[in-house]
């Protein structure tokens, strides 16, 4: 009697599509004569990893396109927007320095890695004139042209946590009245501000905004994120991000 095994991989991702070693070329070099058949959302197409190489070609694809087509996601139209910024000169003098003495050390992927680490785009990203062009050109966008599409709807994917606040800050200088129409939506770090604290609040008070973003007749039109709501938070009202 044979017997046919059948090895199923849900989301084969970067770890398990490495074809020098990983866990799905270990499987398959155990399972030789086994048929492998993988599940992902994010196929892997490089030197060291490679999704077909290890499942084989492609049995069927379920793009965007055919996901809009049968209404499981919302169609994107991206807009490019340029932003004149008023960059202080020091920072960036003192930035592209600290660059000049990475670069002497290291290879270019470990410079990129460390811009981030740093935080040395936080210093431009962050900056008060930079926070004020984004705010005044957000605004204008959002009154001018966003905030009578659909319901209105937007959303503002911060770089990082103080950036999200300096940007729910200014938005309520500019705009006072808007306290019940912008939310901030991040996690709560151990050394938070009071002010933050109250701003971010607990895990209910981000499942209240949550409800209310959804609801299409709730005052609360604007969310500010910082790595939360990007997957999985379905939103078919939000019309601007």
């Amino acid at each position: 009697m044979t017997e046919k095994v059948v090895v199923k991989q849900k989301e084969n991702g970067d770890l398990e599509a490495k074809t020098i070693i990983g866990t799905a070329r270990i499987i398959r070099d155990s399972l030789s004569n086994a048929t492998y058949i993988g599940f992902t959302g994010t196929p892997i197409s490089s030197k060291d990893r490679s999704t077909r190489e290890v499942f084989g070609d492609y049995i069927d694809i379920y793009d965007t396109t055919q996901t809009v087509e049968d209404g499981a996601t919302r169609p994107v139209y991206y807009e490019s927007r340029v932003i004149h910024l008023k960059l202080d000169e020091n920072t960036l003098h003192l930035i592209d320095t600290e660059y000049d003495i990475m670069a002497q050390n290291a290879d270019p992927y470990v410079i990129e890695k460390s811009k981030k680490e740093l935080g040395q785009m936080e210093a431009i990203l962050g900056a008060d004139q930079t926070i004020d062009s984004l705010v005044s050109d957000i605004l204008d966008h959002y009154e001018n042209y966003r905030a009578n599409i659909l319901t209105g709807k937007a959303m503002i994917v911060a770089y990082s946590r103080p950036i999200a606040m300096k940007i729910y800050k200014r938005i309520l200088e500019l705009r006072p009245a808007w306290t019940e129409k912008v939310g901030v939506v991040m996690t709560q770090g151990n050394n938070d501000l009071e002010e933050w604290r109250e701003i971010i609040g607990n895990k209910a008070h981000k499942d209240d905004l949550a409800k209310k973003f959804k609801d299409n007749s709730s005052p609360m039109k604007i969310a500010i994120v910082v790595d939360m709501w990007l997957t999985g938070f379905d939103v078919p009202s939000l019309a601007t991000m």
